[in-house]
């Protein structure tokens, strides 16, 4: 086994769900496949997946909506026809980690699923017990995945801690859009760097701050973090 890794697979073409489950099942993945979008929200906290791949054109509900109620807590890669630069942002946006546009080779889908575990091992391995001091009223918990401002834990996505915790990481070094993709997404994703444009807006909102403090626009180039 997979280290017993649990996917939940959520698409509703027959032939695609099939080749999916069977193809991670010998993987040796723990794998349920669901058809509807309403019934994959029902039985996911009680089978706690450490992966989703969700179809985005569901007969019940559009995994928009799925994904916006289940990616604070779940990686996500949402598997789609559309490949709409705009759906990928948006998908990115509400949360899922990767993305994948139909039709696909089953290879690259187990490439990518492989890769997403591999990133979320490379990261507990660097965590650390508790608070580090960002700045006066900003402290980061690696291990918990908990920014703390002013005493109060932020809202952030997973994908928006893991950019905020690779520039805290990697201060006052000028990283490309390009790069940070790279570094944080994965040279798999197939997403482009607007991606990392509506992170970044994001994390300023939560953030509360502005170009000139925390994250800063380095014209041309990318962002740093002082």
């Amino acid at each position: 086994m997979n280290n017993n890794k649990k996917i939940l697979v959520v698409e509703d073409e027959y032939s695609i769900n099939d080749i999916l489950t069977i193809t991670l099942n010998k993987e040796g993945y723990e794998v349920k496949s669901v058809f509807y979008g309403r019934e994959a929200l029902e039985i996911i906290d009680d089978f706690k997946p450490d992966l989703v791949l969700l179809d985005l054109m569901l007969p019940d509900i559009d995994g928009f909506s799925v994904c916006k109620q289940i990616s604070d807590k779940y990686l996500v890669i949402m598997i789609t026809a559309r490949g709409d630069v705009m759906d990928r942002i948006l998908g990115m946006e509400l949360g899922a980690d990767d993305y994948i546009i139909k039709p696909f080779d089953i290879r690259e889908v187990i490439v990518r699923v492989k890769a997403m575990f591999r990133r979320g091992q490379k990261s507990t391995s660097m965590i650390e017990d508790g608070f580090e001091k960002v700045t006066d009223n900003i402290k980061v918990n690696e291990k918990s995945r908990i920014i703390i401002k002013d005493n109060r834990a932020l809202d952030l996505k997973r994908k928006e801690f893991d950019l905020f915790l690779y520039l805290y990481k990697n201060r006052n070094v000028v990283h490309s859009r390009e790069a940070l993709l790279d570094k944080v997404w994965g040279f798999e994703f197939a997403g482009d760097t607007r991606t990392v444009d509506v992170h970044i807006r994001r994390l300023r909102a939560k953030l509360e701050e502005n170009e000139d403090k925390i994250i800063e626009t380095v014209f041309g180039i990318g962002y740093v973090m002082r």
